[in-house]
């Protein structure tokens, strides 16, 4: 599987995990199908786990503070030799492939062979933002208790020798400034006219429209409010989009709240619910002017009038 060029995904290749041995002797040595079951390396690819490291295992983890995840690939080869040869030789074959993202662990390779069997497994990280490596260590004692080692920084590019007797564990570091999400698109919009409701014996009338994209940005609106002899005009306004946070029509489908500042100075904040035909006694409006609530916390229905909500794209998309 090729690499991903996803800017949240990277590659780390775990290439050339390579099987040895020492020459076992005996009728049918001849190759790579001559290593005992016990030795022969086995491909452990993309098992989830800890970051406690284990003899046998080739672990990698992408450090909780990256904002990058790896695709890592591995690939094996098995022979049998008479001694060791130089990590890392001969190359593989890229086997299988797996994601390990941000503050998680797998294990890409496993191998619990005895005393002259191995492998090597090369590891190379070529995510993108990469800072930096550790690597954690463990190694059996003779006689006495596995050692763990502390974190030693290490390369991107690294060849580990894994069987019975040791195992590592591999953390990387990744960061890169991620591109801000796009914005979300307001798309649908309510027309209103002339919603006419009474407060103390005085007309409040409002009337207008609210949502929709704007060519080149912005929010498609422009209303009037008339209260107490005052007509508040909002031509442009600020915020548009469903009621999220509570208060008056929240909850009802498809209401919503539009804010913005008249051309008097006036903070204007206007939530609408078109609760169907024929408006009259079905519409709902609140109005809150410089923090001052007109109709209550509920809001109220309308006396006059209509509003209509459509649920299509207005301006470009």
């Amino acid at each position: 599987m090729a690499p991903s060029s996803h800017p949240r995904f990277g590659t780390l290749v775990a290439a050339g995990l390579i099987g040895l041995a020492a020459c076992a002797g005996g009728a049918g040595d001849s190759g790579p199908t001559a290593l005992k079951p016990s030795a022969a390396p086995r491909l452990a690819l993309g098992l989830a786990a800890d970051a406690t490291p284990v003899k046998g295992q080739v672990k990698v983890c992408k450090a909780a503070s990256s904002n990058v995840s790896g695709t890592f690939t591995t690939s094996l080869t098995q022979f049998v030799a008479p001694g060791f040869p130089a990590p890392g030789s001969p190359s593989g074959t890229n086997l299988a492939s797996t994601d390990i993202e941000p503050g998680t662990c797998v294990v890409v390779a496993e191998d619990g062979g005895g005393n002259g069997i191995a492998s090597d497994v090369l590891l190379n990280e070529t995510s993108d933002g990469f800072q930096s490596a550790t690597m954690v260590e463990i190694d059996a004692v003779f006689g006495g208790s596995d050692v763990v080692g502390a974190p030693v920084p290490v390369d991107a590019s690294r060849t580990y020798r894994i069987n019975q007797f040791h195992g590592f564990v591999i953390t990387y570091v990744n960061n890169v400034e991620l591109p801000p999400p796009p914005p979300t698109e307001v798309c649908d919009f309510i027309t209103f006219g002339r919603l006419v409701t009474t407060v103390n014996g005085q007309k409040v009338v409002i009337s207008g429209n609210a949502g929709g994209n704007k060519p080149g940005g912005g929010i498609l609106s422009e209303f009037h409010i008339e209260a107490n002899g005052v007509d508040n005009h909002v031509a442009q306004v600020d915020t548009y989009g469903p009621i999220t946070a509570g208060g008056a029509l929240f909850g009802l489908p498809n209401s919503r709240i539009t804010t913005g500042t008249a051309k008097n100075g006036v903070a204007v904040e206007l939530r609408l619910w078109d609760g169907g035909e024929p408006g009259k006694g079905t519409d709902w409006v609140y109005v809150k002017l410089n923090g001052v609530e007109i109709f209550g916390a509920n809001g109220q229905a309308i006396d006059q009038g209509n509003m209509q909500f459509h649920s299509n794209c207005r301006g470009p998309k």
